[in-house]
């Protein structure tokens, strides 16, 4: 699992760049399906990614209100200031807490350490490839999503 968090990593990093050379407007025009925009799509990222990370250590989750992050140097940040605290449970993960519970502020259910992580992942790749979408349809070539070839 930590390949592919490292793996998501450097694709939101490059999607955190190439979003600094497109104009704001089509970083927060309103498009069909994901979140809306693709502001809206990374701070989604990093919220779940964080709440998720929070509720597995036992902590509070934040809630934090996207109004508060409207540049992609805030949302990119957001995720910075998380990151040593997500690398804490994914670089020490092991299968001794696949199957631990986890029981999350805003949810009836009890989940596993192991499915929480896995759904990160997969939550991660399926709004980055709403954002490639969103950008061929916008002109520009989308972040390389291949995993060969990364450093991870």
């Amino acid at each position: 699992m930590k390949g592919l968090f490292l793996y998501n990593w450097e694709v939101r990093d490059a999607w955190f760049k190439w979003c600094l050379s497109q104009p704001e407007e089509e970083l927060v025009k309103k498009r069909s399906g994901g979140m809306g925009s693709i502001m809206e799509n990374l701070f989604h990222i990093v919220d779940v990614e964080v709440s998720w990370i929070y509720a597995i250590l036992e902590k509070p989750d934040l809630q934090p209100d996207y109004s508060h992050y409207q540049t992609i140097q805030q949302i990119a940040q957001f995720s910075d200031v998380h990151r040593s605290e997500i690398e804490s449970v994914v670089f020490n993960y092991s299968s001794a807490f696949e199957h631990l519970p986890v029981k999350a502020a805003w949810s009836v259910e009890t989940y596993t350490q192991g499915d929480i992580l896995r759904h990160l992942i997969a939550h991660e790749i399926h709004h980055i490839g709403q954002i490639s979408v969103w950008a061929r349809e916008s002109g520009s070539a989308p972040v390389s999503a291949s995993y060969v070839g990364k450093k991870v």
